[in-house]
C-alpha cells in the first residue's frame, strides 16, 4: 500500500503546522529549511534533504508540541498516512523515523549537558 502523501510549497514565513494543533500528518523535507518554534523561539531547524518532521503528534496521538515555519520557500512531502500504517507497510520509513528520533534525542541530551556543565563551571 502506498503513502498517502502530497507535494506543497510553502512560501517563506508560512506555517506548517502550528503547535496545539490536532493533525497527525507528518512531513519530509524535499528544499528548504523549516524552523521549530515554541512561541516566537526557534528552538530548532532542519535543512537536510529528507528529514522527517512533525512525526511526534502522530506518534504520541496528541497536540503538536511546536509550531513549524517556513524559514524560507520550502518544499515539503504532507504524509497523511497512520504510523501504524508506515509501521506494518513501510518498515524502512518507520526505521528512517526511529533514527531520526534517536538523532534529535542524542543531540538534545547533548545541549542540555553543555548548558549544566556550564552553569557548574561558573560556580
Amino acid at each position: 500500500m502506498a503513502l498517502q502523501q502530497k507535494k506543497r510549497v510553502f512560501k517563506k514565513d508560512e506555517i506548517i503546522s502550528k503547535e496545539g494543533d490536532l493533525s497527525f500528518d507528518w512531513y519530509v523535507l524535499v528544499k528548504g529549511r523549516v524552523g521549530v518554534f515554541k512561541g516566537e523561539m526557534k528552538m530548532s531547524e532542519f535543512a537536510e534533504r529528507g528529514v522527517i518532521f512533525g512525526e511526534l503528534s502522530g506518534l504520541l496521538a496528541r497536540p503538536r508540541t511546536a509550531t513549524m515555519r517556513a524559514l524560507e520557500d520550502s518544499e515539503v512531502m504532507v504524509v497523511e498516512s497512520s504510523i501504524d500504517e508506515v509501521i506494518r507497510n513501510h518498515p524502512d520509513i518507520a526505521n528512517k523515523i526511529l533514527i531520526s528520533l534517536a538523532e534529535r534525542l542524542a543531540k538534545t541530551t547533548d545541549e542540555m549537558w553543555a548548558i549544566i556543565e556550564n552553569k557548574e563551571q561558573k560556580k
